[in-house]
């Protein structure tokens, strides 16, 4: 089966304090920073656990490009960082990056937003969820000093993270270790695709899938003609190893 050629809320952005302590010395102060960031994400390594088939997908492997909709995709690798230049997790828990060569096949500049909507959050594997403010029976923080939720809440009305619905990715380029939004024609960018993950997963391997897009030429039922459409079908699916997390090198220097 041949696929034509191929954002829920971000994580909350949060200045790291980290900087690598290896990058040359020549380096500005500005410099160092970048470097860092982008140290972050090409160090970040790979993990996993996934339970469905998906039944019209075909595989997907590390290292094997595939064309879905106007991208060529090729995932590396998955990786896990305690932080990953400026998004930092929750204490407890760390982010979870899927690094990947992206390239636009197509004429036209396209949103970084659809790769991050064709290559949906890893499903079962500890993902953190969306929490939307003022949802109904939602419980927003615990009873003071007691872990408890505060008095009235019903526990159970808050849905498990596996039932949750999950975030889409913020998706970073890698060369700057900067957000990115557009992606031109004819180039091909190595981005990460970052979400938070529980501290409590230790699986050795996640499940990911890319969804299908399809072009639509003329739409019947709306104004909008010419765009890729995200089906509700995977592609491409298959198991990504996880890399554990390297220690970050000032760590290294504080234990010799």
């Amino acid at each position: 089966m041949k696929h034509a050629r191929n954002d829920g809320p971000d994580i909350a952005f949060r200045l790291a304090r980290r900087v690598v302590s290896t990058v040359a010395d020549d380096m500005s102060t500005t410099q160092r920073v970048v470097a860092g960031a982008v140290a972050a994400l090409v160090g970040i390594s790979p993990f996993g656990a996934w339970n469905k088939v998906e039944a019209q997908a075909e595989p997907l492997t590390a290292g094997t490009p595939v064309e879905v909709g106007p991208f060529e995709v090729t995932i590396e690798k998955a990786a896990t960082a305690d932080e990953l230049g400026y998004l930092v997790p929750e204490p407890g828990n760390h982010m979870l990056a899927v690094v990947a060569d992206v390239t636009n096949t197509g004429e036209v500049p396209e949103y970084s937003s659809k790769i991050g909507e064709a290559i949906p959050a890893p499903e079962n594997v500890g993902i953190i969820p969306a929490a939307p403010l003022g949802e109904p029976g939602a419980v927003t923080e615990d009873a003071p000093g007691t872990g408890e939720p505060p008095d009235g809440a019903d526990p159970s009305a808050s849905p498990s993270p596996d039932e949750a619905e999950l975030p889409s990715a913020s998706v970073v380029n890698i060369e700057d270790g900067t957000s990115i939004s557009i992606l031109n024609p004819g180039l091909t960018y190595r981005v990460a695709l970052i979400w938070e993950q529980s501290g409590t997963f230790s699986g050795d391997e996640i499940p990911l899938r890319i969804m299908a897009l399809e072009w639509i030429e003329e739409s019947a039922g709306s104004l909008d003609n010419q765009y890729w459409l995200l089906r509700d079908e995977a592609a491409f699916a298959g198991q990504i190893p996880v890399e554990p997390a390297k220690p970050a090198p000032d760590a290294e220097a504080g234990a010799q």
